[in-house]
């Protein structure tokens, strides 16, 4: 990861050394925190996924410093734990979580043999006593955007009139100039073949031909249900930024390139104020989540950055 200098690493196991010097960083990072959100101790681990699903981004000289995954964000839907991705686009795939002896292992497999068979993780850093598996390889949520459709947040609605069954789960695929939600299925797809992968990266009569790990997945296109949902109003802000601040109305950075935000996530006072070592918080609090493209600059790889900047 070249915004860090080398010597933030050189103590750390070798296959970590390489996996951030001689790749590009894919890495997840989890961990289980209890009551008083310390981390257990062996259950926070680092784990990088491309490689073991075969979904490598082909390392040539020309694009060694091209990521395969980026911004990892986990959804809790109907009891289940999904992993949104972006890679070309947005993929997912469902996680399962355990602690190391307990559970059944007679239907996961230690290496990626089939597509749609659960398959665990090894992981590469950290505690030994969490282990993750994914449910199946990851489907592609292709929309009209192509390769530019990133950080869909993932939302469920309950059945009205089934209250018990799933509910039924939604991507939020546009925000402005209009605000577009489509109905998903994240566990089931349609293989569209190269051909389809094609049509979906590159513009119509274009000449183009590739050969990338990441097409085994996003040949998998998500199943959507029924069209998309379209509105001219904007959806209300779940919270405010220093941008929105700054840039008032629709000019706010925020609003025009929704990278992803997240909200909220509540803390009551007792929430806060539980484990720590001041007591001081008197009120309840929602925190929010939003990232936006940052200017690479040369001194993110210096040891020592200068407090002026």
């Amino acid at each position: 990861n070249p915004c860090f200098p080398r010597d933030v690493f050189s103590d750390l196991p070798k296959p970590v050394w390489e996996a951030v010097y001689h790749t590009t960083t894919n890495h997840l990072g989890l961990a289980l925190l209890d009551v008083n959100y310390q981390m257990l101790p062996g259950y926070d681990i680092v784990i990088e996924v491309d490689t073991q699903v075969g979904l490598k981004r082909n390392m040539t000289p020309g694009d060694s410093l091209s990521v395969t995954f980026m911004d990892y964000r986990l959804f809790v839907i109907n009891g289940e734990i999904y992993l949104h991705i972006n890679a070309d686009t947005v993929i997912m795939t469902r996680l399962i979580l355990k602690a190391k002896g307990f559970g059944n292992d007679d239907e996961m497999h230690d290496k990626f043999t089939a597509e749609d068979q659960a398959f665990k993780l090894n992981n590469l850093f950290g505690g030994d006593q969490l282990e993750v598996t994914l449910a199946h390889q990851f489907n592609t949520l292709w929309t009209d955007e192509g390769v530019h459709g990133k950080n869909f947040a993932i939302f469920s609605v309950p059945n009205a009139t089934h209250p018990d069954n799933p509910a039924a789960i939604y991507a939020e695929i546009h925000i402005t100039p209009h605000h577009q939600v489509q109905q998903i299925d994240p566990d089931r797809y349609q293989d569209i073949g190269l051909r389809g992968v094609f049509e979906k990266v590159f513009k119509k009569g274009t000449r183009k031909r590739r050969n990338l790990n990441i097409d085994a997945a996003n040949r998998r296109s998500m199943i959507t249900v029924g069209n998309v949902t379209k509105s001219d109003i904007a959806p209300l802000a779940s919270f405010s930024t220093v941008d929105e601040h700054r840039f008032p109305g629709k000019s706010a950075p925020f609003k025009e390139s929704a990278h992803g935000g997240s909200c909220c996530v509540s803390f009551s006072v007792d929430d806060i104020n539980l484990g720590g070592t001041r007591n001081n918080h008197h009120e309840s609090l929602l925190v929010g989540i939003a990232h936006t493209k940052i200017t690479w600059k040369p001194w993110y790889i210096k040891s020592h950055i200068p407090q002026k900047e």
